[in-house]
């Protein structure tokens, strides 16, 4: 335990002398995402800058210890495949022509050569750039074509039949693809064919070989997951065993592992359970809504009343100054109501209205014939002649 303790802090510590010489090397540590160290004695060093990756690669020394640095381009590139490219056209003009038409930036290009004659080339070109995303297209030469990441086919030794490795690197002894001993395909004479990678009756290079499948499944894990060989094939292994682990459990230890079968009572309890569980669970949420609703109704009418009260004593403000005003204003005497009259003609008994009252004048009564009104005066001394 104490020996562990301190190789963590041996660790911590060369973190840190480690990123304060970073630091006074690099523009912008901060563009670093991590810094590791690998089984093998190396420090990687994580980036998804260019600009950052260009730098760390020019570095020649390290906290005093020489250093060569290497891109890992599976990391910070994309690949894929343009056909039908002319012979004519050079890499260069290619990659001029796709950097001036698209927003990419090429790292490399480079033609296959024919299964034939590795010295021919072919109209099929890949292409490698920076960045860890594809456009779905790409315009060349003014025309749109549809392109995907490109996915290695398997490589197999032609000595060994290893997908591990090449050819040219390849250090162990030659063995027939037929039966898988250590002898040229031209001196063998088994009768029957073993694979050498999964012991089927077929050749070791047949396409149909579950190894060669399992090699494809890995060239693309490899590929999506942006990882170098060594690291992707490690990871690989540990997905498979993983996986080939739950995989090779018998039928037997899976049946004993239910021991318990569950009835048709039990389900329906377990069922009723759960549904009291959801039903409890959705009126609390209901009630909180409910409550939460009516907090909000009663902040509402608590604004709305004072506005209303605000409004009422406004309006009641404005009503007691129009009645002081009113009251300072000299108020005029209403106009006096005309009694109109009807005077009769001479020698006839007429009717005429006089303060609401009829008076009936006889004939050779003496009036004086005029249109306007009779006055007061006059009327009265009328009064006085009807009385005598």
């Amino acid at each position: 335990m104490v020996h562990t303790n301190l190789t963590f802090s041996f660790k911590l510590l060369r973190a840190k002398q480690l990123k304060d010489n970073l630091t006074a090397k690099l523009r912008n540590v901060k563009l670093i995402d991590h810094i590791q160290f690998t089984r093998q004695n190396r420090l990687l060093i994580s980036t998804e800058h260019l600009e950052t990756a260009i730098e760390i690669s020019n570095i020649k020394a390290i906290m005093g210890i020489p250093t060569v640095c290497s891109v890992i381009s599976e990391q910070i590139t994309s690949r894929f495949l343009l056909r039908n490219i002319p012979l004519e056209t050079s890499l260069q003009e290619l990659a001029d022509e796709l950097e001036a038409e698209n927003t990419i930036k090429i790292h490399e290009a480079r033609r296959f050569l024919s299964d034939k004659s590795r010295n021919i080339a072919t109209e099929n070109v890949l292409v490698t750039t920076y960045g860890t995303n594809l456009p779905q297209h790409i315009k060349l030469w003014l025309t749109r074509q549809e392109i995907s990441l490109f996915l290695d086919k398997p490589r197999q030794c032609r000595k060994f039949f290893s997908f591990s490795h090449p050819t040219s690197k390849c250090k162990n002894e030659s063995i027939s693809e037929i039966c898988g001993e250590q002898h040229n395909i031209q001196s063998c004479t088994s009768p029957t064919m073993t694979c050498i990678l999964c012991k089927g009756p077929h050749k070791a290079t047949d396409l149909k070989c579950p190894k060669r499948e399992e090699e494809r499944k890995f060239l693309k894990f490899k590929c999506l997951n942006r990882l170098p060989f060594i690291d992707a094939r490690r990871k690989f292994q540990i997905d498979k065993k993983s996986y080939s682990s739950v995989a090779s459990i018998p039928q037997n230890d899976l049946a004993q592992d239910k021991t318990h079968y569950v009835t048709k009572e039990e389900l329906t309890q377990i069922l009723n359970q759960q549904m009291l569980e959801q039903k409890s669970i959705f009126m609390e949420m209901i009630n909180s809504q409910a409550l939460l609703f009516q907090q909000t109704m009663d902040k509402y009418n608590e604004h709305i009343m004072k506005n209303i009260s605000c409004i009422t004593l406004a309006l009641k403000n404005i009503t007691e100054e129009t009645l002081k005003q009113n009251g300072n204003e000299i108020k005029r005497p209403p106009k006096s109501k005309k009694t109109k009259y009807e005077v009769p003609n001479l020698g006839t008994d007429k009717h005429f209205e006089l303060s609401s009252s009829t008076v009936t004048i006889p004939s050779g009564f003496p009036v004086e014939h005029s249109t306007s009104p009779c006055s007061s005066k006059t009327v009265s001394s009328m009064e006085h002649q009807m009385q005598t």
